[in-house]
């Protein structure tokens, strides 16, 4: 390949779109002499698009990396050599989204492992098409591109093929105004293993649908698997078609759900230890962050950024990353702490609101009243104290941390539940207003 090209195509692939970079560019046959950069498109449909839609995408990549260029774009001179070019690349995946890099938990430890089979099993899955839905930033994009990744770590002629179903949705408009709908039809039936994210977002569009349909039909015939994330069960995609219902559905569904608390923490833990982060982060401010950011992976991130840059900022040694600091740095995602709380007061305030007395809170009893209360005061008490888990466990019967833990999830788990909620945000009033 040319030099220049090469670098040309690493540029190109922050300028255009994914589905634009595999489709039309990335299939170019490319000459380069003293003072002409050759672009050989398939066919001159292709070759008409990237004149028309992406000359100047590419005369600005190539002026990055070499001014002395002219460009010209032509028409190579083989026998149907889209069909060879189908056949020969794959699209690129993110690189850190394989398996290695997935922290694991029981929110998602069924459709881990049922990703990692199906993509050690390509041709002979059962599972086929395989479905990962949930809400945003849960992961699914990672699950499905782990899935390639590995696919193509064991079998590297294997053709990945992954796309955004908005990318895909314009790559039809733009087919069918230059038609070229053949072409892109055949490139996405080349595909050994196809995995389309956000597959809900096709819904309501008839023409795309119509495409997607046959495409389907294509690959699933020839026994080639087929990966989807969606944001709910296809069954309930409103504006669907009901024969790509019935063929979502007749394959594997998996609900992908919000990670656990103690999963929330080991992704913080996981990802501050990542050389592009490095931030020291001990497991009770890990735990800290994932109680108050519940969300999803995504925000956890986010979270991770905003906190390594106000200690870099800031110039913060690592080793004196304090929950005040984490407070600081993450005020608008954490809710403002109330200052100097006392574990006696959460215990007051808690034993009050529930009928009991703080020695209750105390006590080893398991009825089921006195266990919500106490694990709500556990609860409070890791939010606004400045104690450790450890600590925290000794004021309520010498409990050790797993059951602060243990604690600290189950009221997470109830805040989702309105009276539990009401009590929550009530005591929390009290207690601002000591």
């Amino acid at each position: 390949m040319s030099k220049t090209w090469a670098q040309c195509l690493s540029t190109l692939k922050d300028t255009v779109s994914l589905s634009e970079y595999s489709v039309w560019i990335h299939p170019l046959k490319v000459l380069e002499d003293q003072h002409t950069l050759s672009l050989l498109a398939p066919n001159t449909q292709v070759k008409n698009y990237i004149s028309k839609n992406l000359k100047t995408q590419i005369k600005n990549a190539v002026a990055q990396h070499n001014k002395n260029l002219k460009i010209f774009i032509g028409v190579a001179p083989s026998a149907n050599p889209e069909k060879a070019n189908y056949k020969k690349h794959s699209t690129p995946l993110f690189e850190d989204y394989t398996f290695d890099n997935l922290v694991l938990g029981s929110a998602n430890q069924m459709a881990y492992g049922a990703t990692k089979q199906i993509a050690e099993n390509i041709k002979g899955s059962p599972y086929n098409p395989f479905i990962i839905y949930g809400g945003s930033g849960l992961g699914k994009t990672h699950l499905m591109q782990a899935a390639g990744h590995l696919a193509r770590f064991q079998n590297p002629d294997m053709k990945v093929l992954y796309v955004p179903l908005m990318d895909f949705v314009r790559n039809i408009t733009s087919s069918l105004r230059h038609n070229t709908i053949e072409d892109i039809k055949a490139f996405y039936q080349s595909a050994d293993l196809l995995l389309v994210d956000d597959i809900h977002l096709i819904a309501g569009k008839e023409k795309s649908q119509e495409e997607f349909f046959h495409i389907f039909n294509f690959l699933f015939n020839g026994k080639k698997q087929i990966i989807f994330t969606c944001d709910q069960p296809p069954k309930n995609i409103k504006s669907l078609e009901e024969r790509l219902k019935t063929r979502f559905s007749q394959g594997l569904n998996l609900h992908l759900t919000p990670p656990e608390l103690e999963m929330r923490a080991a992704i913080l833990l996981k990802k501050s230890q990542d050389k592009k982060i490095n931030i020291n982060l001990t497991e009770d401010l890990a735990l800290y962050i994932a109680g108050h950011i519940t969300s999803n992976v995504r925000d956890l991130e986010g979270a991770l950024l905003k906190l390594k840059a106000f200690v870099d900022f800031s110039k913060i040694t690592q080793a004196f990353i304090s929950k005040e600091i984490v407070d600081a740095a993450l005020g608008d995602l954490i809710k403002p702490a109330i200052k100097n709380i006392e574990v006696n007061d959460v215990q007051k305030e808690v034993a009050k609101h529930y009928a009991l007395t703080i020695s209750d809170l105390s006590s080893k009893s398991r009825k089921q009243h006195v266990v919500l209360a106490r694990q709500m005061a556990i609860y409070i008490c890791h939010e606004l104290s400045a104690l450790s888990l450890n600590k925290i466990g000794k004021q309520f019967g010498n409990r050790d941390h797993s059951t602060v833990i243990h604690a600290i999830k189950k009221i997470q788990e109830k805040l989702e539940n309105s009276d539990i909620k009401n009590d929550y945000d009530l005591i929390k009033l009290k207690l601002a207003n000591l």
